[in-house]
C-alpha cells in the first residue's frame, strides 16, 4: 500500500503536544544541570568528573522534581504560540482547529490503491467484459491503463474516459461495476441538476451552502486519495451565475480537476488551500457528444 501526501505544505508540521513535550523536557533537564552543577561546585575535586559521572550526580539529584502551576502555564502559552506561527508559515492560519483536524490525514499522507499484479488486471478486466461485452471499447481502455499502472509501478489511475451512448446502455452501471470490481471508492454527480459545478469544486466561504466539493469530501471520507468519480449527464451540464452576477462554469471547474497540470495543486474554494487531486480517476457519460463543452473533448 503507498501513502501520499495531498497537502504539501512548506514547513514540517508542528503540534502542540509534541511541542509541550519538547518544552517540558528541555525545562527539566536545564533545571536537573542547574542543579547539579550548584551541588557539584567547580573546585578542584570536581573537574575530575566525567560525562557519565556528572550525569549520573544530576539524574539522582533530580529524582522527584516537578514542574509548578506557573511553569506548565507558561509552556502551554509558549506551545500555542508557536503552533499558531506554524499555522501561518503553512498557509492554515486561516482555518478553525477542527478545521485543520480535518484535513491532518491529507498533511500525514492518504492511502493510494494499487493493482496487485497484471493477473489480478486481468481477472478484474475479464469479470467486467463478461458481464458487460457491449462496452468493449471502454474496458480495453481501462485494461490499457491498469496494465501500464502495473508495469511502472503506480496506484490505480485511469486517464479521464468520457462514454458517449444512448440512454440505457449501462454507462453508469459498467463505471459502478469498475470501482467495486478494482475495490476503490466511486462518487457519482449528477451533472444535469443546478449547481452541479459546487458540487464538483465545491463553495466558496460567505455562501449560505458553504461546502467542500464531493471529490474532496469522498478522500476525507475514505482517506484514499485516488476514488473514482463518476459524472453523469455532463452534455446536459449547465453554468451557475450568483445573485452578484458572478458566473460559475461546470466545464472549468471540472477542468481544473481533469488537467494534470493543475490538479495535482488544485486550490480548493473551501479550504483555501492546494491539495493534490492528481490521482483521481474520472468517467463521464454522456448521451450527446455534441453537446458536451468543448474544452471537456480536447
Amino acid at each position: 500500500m503507498k501513502v501520499s501526501k495531498l497537502i504539501h505544505l512548506p514547513k514540517p508540521e508542528v503540534t502542540k503536544a509534541a511541542v509541550t513535550e519538547r518544552l517540558t523536557v528541555f525545562l527539566l533537564e536545564l533545571r536537573k544541570n542547574k542543579l547539579a552543577k550548584e551541588f557539584i561546585g567547580d573546585d578542584e575535586n570536581s573537574v575530575d568528573l566525567g560525562l557519565n559521572e556528572f550525569d549520573d550526580v544530576a539524574d539522582e539529584l533530580s529524582e522527584g522534581m516537578d514542574l509548578t502551576w506557573e511553569d506548565r502555564r507558561r509552556i502551554r502559552d509558549r506551545a500555542e504560540n508557536l503552533v499558531q506561527r506554524w499555522k501561518v508559515a503553512s498557509g492554515l492560519a486561516h482555518l478553525k482547529e477542527e478545521e485543520v483536524q480535518r484535513l491532518k490525514p491529507l498533511i500525514s499522507g492518504a492511502r493510494l490503491i494499487e493493482p496487485e499484479s497484471e493477473h489480478w488486471v486481468d481477472e478484474v478486466v475479464s469479470a467486467l467484459h463478461e458481464e458487460m461485452p457491449w462496452m468493449a471499447p471502454a474496458t480495453q481502455e481501462v485494461w490499457n491503463a491498469l496494465r501500464h499502472c502495473v508495469s511502472i509501478g503506480k496506484p490505480i489511475y485511469l486517464p479521464p474516459l468520457l462514454l458517449n451512448g444512448p440512454p440505457g446502455i449501462g454507462k453508469s452501471v459498467w463505471a459502478r461495476r469498475l470501482s467495486e470490481l478494482l475495490h476503490i471508492p466511486r462518487c457519482e454527480i449528477d451533472a444535469s441538476l443546478g449547481g452541479v459545478g459546487f458540487a464538483v469544486a465545491g463553495t466558496e466561504r460567505g455562501w449560505s451552502s458553504e461546502q467542500p466539493g464531493r471529490p474532496l469530501e469522498m478522500i476525507l471520507q475514505h482517506l484514499v486519495g485516488n476514488p473514482l468519480i463518476v459524472v453523469d449527464e455532463i452534455c446536459k451540464s449547465q453554468s451557475t451565475t450568483s445573485q452578484k452576477g458572478a458566473n460559475h462554469s461546470f466545464s472549468d471547474s471540472l477542468l481544473n480537476l481533469l488537467e494534470p497540470a493543475t490538479s495535482v495543486a488544485w486550490e480548493c474554494p473551501y479550504f483555501r488551500i492546494r491539495i493534490d487531486m492528481s490521482h483521481i480517476s474520472w468517467v463521464l457519460t454522456a448521451n450527446d457528444a455534441q453537446r458536451v463543452p468543448e474544452p471537456l473533448l480536447m
